[in-house]
């Protein structure tokens, strides 16, 4: 064989820089994801949409969130290509996204170098842990923040290594819907907000079709079928315009949902053991801004000190009362830096038919008669004063006696409790070691009437040599209060939005004058949870207390004096502040720093001050009176009147309320004006109800005659058209739209890839191609043009008279030897060009038919 016939058999040698480059290609072609990189950015695109999403939610400062999910994406990419099993894999790529969100964590610290910043960090989440297991509460933002973090690297990585390992695009689909649609649950409804939802959706939907195509490309080729790239994204047809079709939808259907009442209380039922996770979570999440408008202010459990809040005008609730009450939804007896906690309770249960727990016969009390209607569905209530009937059935939480341990062998521990305490722990150790076996009877005889013996414990003594016990701790408990000690309350059953319930409550009209002569006789059990203070308050708080009441002489004119100092000119109201520092203390930051504030910090550093000088005081939270409606008899609460206050206990009088913060009026403890009066009653009248149920049948409609005409009776087509809001839905359709026409613009330019330098037959046959596969009439592999062309005509029928005229032409080109002929650069407007292109119009019409009609349920698959 001649060099001639060789050379033309064999290729010339590849020059050194194409081998070179052959080799970089080989490093590419390593890492090159079977899946395609047009999945890869998809996947991207599809994170970066859910990290816009939670910083759009402004919760916390989240250093380079985007960069975390992009370098997880990648990560996930890289340790996918890697032939190990995917279990040793996985811990390098959590250790190196560890290195990283600690890295960007560190950007939030307050020290300025790596070598302080990382002790720093752990100072904080020990302290944020020792809050976690000791009931108590926490406003430092970094636990959050690394959190949310660590939330984002993880569902970057692995959702990028499940995508390019196992072409398996749920891992992302759940992680990240899941956490779009837990974040969007938390801020108001906004198209800023949702509009990233449907974003998501599309682009989820993309990534599935795609990975769909990609595996039975797979299984094609496996089987000798030809599988070209074009025909992977024109099967994604279908399904883009069916998810666009869904996002019209949803974004134009009013968002109000109705539930049959039934459901409801089943999934309240069903959701109950997260109800106290979601406290913990409150407590402990505390510096969290809220970002949802909810209908009312139900107080948790916990009442943190935070910053900025803000409050709409809508009423909240219409409450028909005598007395201008501030309505309560829960009190708090334990003092923090970081806030306020309710305490240990018991639930009791009560209702209309149940005997109520007894009440304290305290002076210049009288029952009012009081009806409340929510705006909104809930399955908590607010009292006006200490509730002593109620016409619904409810659970109510009382305050449990405190309980005490007591080390014998270390007196010092002493300090921290109560004074009668000390002294009975002194006693036990002056009178000597009792006997082991008559131990718990031999100290149970020692402790005083309000205290029992809960428990004893033993050590061995290391000083005896036969190895004998001696007793080193107690537990001891107060007595329960003869009279309950209500704090907060829920009904037993949801009730439904403008459904009105009754309840008498007995309220306090006692004149200042007889409380400056109340005693000052406290009982263990107010003292041991109304004196509290934590050992960490700052001194010059108590100096402050001891300074402004130095001059009064009875509990009364104490609270007067620090009433009158924070509603005096020192003090500035304001919802617009800053939280205080996580290590600093509330009250302390809110007297001596800032000197600006809202209720809760009024009243939180009067209470404070209160116990400071010897007198039991506690926070209420709840709502203050409201406004009255002349018209409609009633008193509107609105959501702006959410409000925190102060009550002082005097033994014979009871609970009494102050007022600190100079926005409301002090409060008055004396029933309205006669045209005020608003009894459920005919008589009405404040001399006391022998029997609650002779004026009022829980199983009536009850509403006084104010409430009966805000009572809403609206329908559901007149709730349905009043929830259509044409602004939202024509902003949520134009985005759509929008999003529609980019999808279109880019399917034209797939349907376009690659004719530009096609010749017209060739154009034209390509094109039949593409539209017969989406119309169901691909063309197998071993098919000639002249037999694929005749399949489609006799699909198509009268009007497939075309693609027989393009299938022989293009089998005249394929395989006739000579210069390709006109092409879509050098066009002479030939009879054979018009005659292509008037082919491919008599067939494209009925093959675009064709297709929409796979489209419809029902319709050919062939």
């Amino acid at each position: 064989m001649s060099s001639e016939a060789i050379t033309s058999v064999l290729p010339p040698r590849r020059a050194e820089a194409e081998q070179q480059r052959h080799r970089l290609l080989q490093i590419y072609d390593r890492f090159h994801p079977v899946q395609g990189w047009a999945s890869f950015v998809i996947l991207l695109l599809a994170l970066m949409i859910m990290g816009l999403s939670v910083q759009d939610g402004s919760w916390v400062p989240v250093p380079q969130l985007q960069s975390l999910l992009i370098i997880s994406a990648i990560t996930g990419l890289g340790l996918a290509k890697v032939r190990v099993p995917a279990i040793l894999l996985h811990p390098v790529g959590l250790a190196i996204g560890a290195v990283l969100i600690v890295w960007r964590a560190m950007e939030l610290s307050d020290e300025s170098t790596i070598l302080a910043s990382l002790p720093e960090m752990w100072g904080r989440l020990a302290v944020w842990y020792e809050a976690a297991t000791n009931d108590g509460i926490s406003t430092d933002l970094l636990p959050f923040t690394l959190a949310l973090l660590t939330m984002a690297w993880c569902i970057g990585y692995f959702s990028s290594f499940f995508v390019f390992r196992a072409t398996n695009a749920w891992v992302m689909v759940v992680l990240g819907g899941v956490s779009i649609l837990t974040n969007l649950s938390f801020l108001p409804p906004s198209i800023n907000f949702s509009s990233k939802f449907f974003i998501f959706t599309l682009l989820a939907m993309l990534l599935v079709v795609r990975l769909n195509d990609v595996q039975n490309e797979q299984r094609w080729r496996l089987r000798g079928i030809r599988f070209e790239m074009v025909n992977s994204w024109l099967t994604m047809h279908s399904a883009i315009w069916f998810a666009l079709l869904v996002m019209v939808l949803a974004a134009m259907l009013p968002l109000k949902v109705y539930v049959s009442r039934d459901l409801a209380n089943w999934w309240n039922t069903a959701r109950s053991p997260i109800s106290s996770f979601e406290e913990d979570v409150a407590r402990l999440l505390a510096g969290i801004p809220s970002r949802k408008n909810v209908p009312g202010r139900f107080f948790g459990t916990t009442l943190p000190f935070i910053g900025s809040i803000s409050f709409g005008g809508e009423a909240v609730f219409w409450a028909s009362s005598e007395y201008p009450s501030y309505w309560l939804s829960n009190t708090y007896s334990e003092y923090t830096s970081q806030g306020w906690k309710a305490g240990e309770t018991t639930k009791l249960e009560v209702g209309p038919d149940t005997v109520a727990p007894p009440r304290a016969e305290w002076l210049r009390r009288e029952d009012v008669e009081q009806t409340v209607q929510l705006a909104f569905d809930s399955d908590s209530f607010l009292a006006g004063g200490n509730l002593d009937w109620l016409s619904h059935d409810a659970v109510v939480e009382t305050l449990r006696p405190k309980s005490f341990a007591i080390d014998l062998h270390n007196p010092e521990s002493d300090a921290n409790l109560p004074e009668d305490i000390q002294e009975v722990a002194q006693a036990i150790r002056d009178a000597g070691e009792p006997p082991q076996r008559f131990a718990e009877s031999y100290i149970s005889r020692m402790l005083p009437d309000d205290l029992v013996l809960n428990s004893v414990g033993f050590v061995s003594d290391e000083h005896s040599s036969d190895g004998g016990m001696v007793l080193q701790t107690l537990n001891v408990e107060r007595k329960a209060s003869a009279i309950p000690e209500i704090v907060s309350w829920e009904f037993a059953e949801r009730q439904p939005e403008n459904h009105p319930y009754a309840m008498v409550s007995y309220v306090s009209v006692a004149t200042d004058d007889e409380l400056r002569e109340a005693s000052t006789d406290y009982s263990a059990f107010i003292t041991d949870h109304y004196l509290q203070l934590p050992q960490s308050l700052p001194q010059r708080v108590v100096d402050k207390a001891e300074e402004l009441t130095a001059g009064a002489t009875n509990p009364y004119d104490k609270a007067a004096a620090i009433s009158d100092y924070l509603r005096g000119e020192t003090f500035t109201y304001s919802q617009d502040i800053e939280a205080p520092p996580r290590d600093a203390d509330g009250v302390d930051y809110f007297l001596f720093e800032t000197k600006t504030g809202y209720s809760d910090y009024f009243a939180s550093s009067m209470v404070v001050m209160l116990r400071a000088v010897d007198v039991p005081a506690r926070l209420a939270a709840g709502y203050a009176p409201g406004e009255f409606d002349p018209e409609n008899n009633v008193r509107v609460v609105r959501d702006f009147d959410s409000h925190g206050w102060v009550q002082v206990f005097f033994p014979e009088y009871g609970w009494i309320d102050f007022e600190p913060t100079p926005r409301w009026p002090e409060h008055e403890r004396q029933f309205a004006a006669a045209p005020e009066a608003l009894a459920l009653s005919a008589t009405g009248g404040t001399d006391g109800i022998a029997d609650p149920s002779e004026f009022l049948d829980p199983f009536d409609d009850i509403g006084g005659p104010g409430l009966s005409r805000i009572n809403s009776g609206a329908t559901f087509g007149s709730d349905f058209l009043a929830n259509i809001d044409i602004v939202a839905i024509g902003t949520r359709a134009g985005i759509v739209v929008g999003a529609a026409g980019a999808v279109w613009l880019l399917l034209y330019v797939i349907w376009n890839l690659g004719l530009r330098r096609l010749s017209t037959v060739e154009r034209a046959y390509t094109r039949m191609n593409r539209l017969g596969t989406l119309a169901g009439l691909r063309r197998r592999a071993y098919q000639t043009p002249n037999e694929y062309s005749a399949m489609v005509a006799r699909a198509l029928g009268e009007s497939g008279a075309g693609a027989q005229s393009i299938g022989r032409e293009f089998a005249a080109l394929r395989y006739t030897s000579g210069a390709r002929p006109d092409t879509a650069d050098d066009n002479d407007g030939s009879s054979d060009t018009d005659e292509m292109e008037q082919a491919w119009r008599s067939i494209r019409g009925a093959l675009v038919s064709r297709a929409f009609r796979r489209l419809l349920p029902g319709g050919s698959q062939e």
